[in-house]
């Protein structure tokens, strides 16, 4: 039979495991969870700076705050993505090259480690011209 004091001293050294793992749990869980694209992707400034182009080539680029695969799409709302490209991170930016294939207001987004980057809206129209050259209407 334990004396009064060893329950006190197995209580005692119960409630410090339990605190530790606890503790570690939550330190875990918070490591997981900011492990996410830090903004919203980038496509830069069109040449009309309102619009973006058919067939025009724009940089995409993303701030993230983690290393992993960062994956980009392009979605047209109530319609599947569409997969633009995929990059690992170098520093604190991912980067791909994205062209416009289809006209109307589309979401630009991205996605790492399973966590949703925040939308881009970007509009696209026709496109004329070429790479450097080439502008929306």
């Amino acid at each position: 039979m334990r004396s009064a004091s060893g329950r006190r001293a197995a209580r005692t050294i119960g409630a410090a495991v339990l605190a530790l793992v606890c503790t570690a749990t939550a330190l875990l869980g918070a490591g997981q969870s900011s492990a996410a694209p830090a903004g919203k992707p980038d496509a830069g400034v069109p040449l009309s700076s309102v619009v973006y182009g058919t067939g025009c080539t724009y940089p995409v680029t993303l701030a993230v705050n983690s290393s992993g695969w960062v994956a980009f799409y392009e979605q047209r709302t109530g319609y599947p993505p569409i997969f633009v490209g995929r990059d690992l991170p170098r520093g604190a930016l991912a980067s791909t090259t994205w062209v416009p294939r289809h006209l109307g207001d589309r979401y630009l987004y991205a996605v790492q480690n399973g966590q949703t980057s925040a939308k881009t809206l970007v509009k696209v129209r026709k496109g004329y011209g070429s790479n450097g050259l080439c502008f929306g209407f």
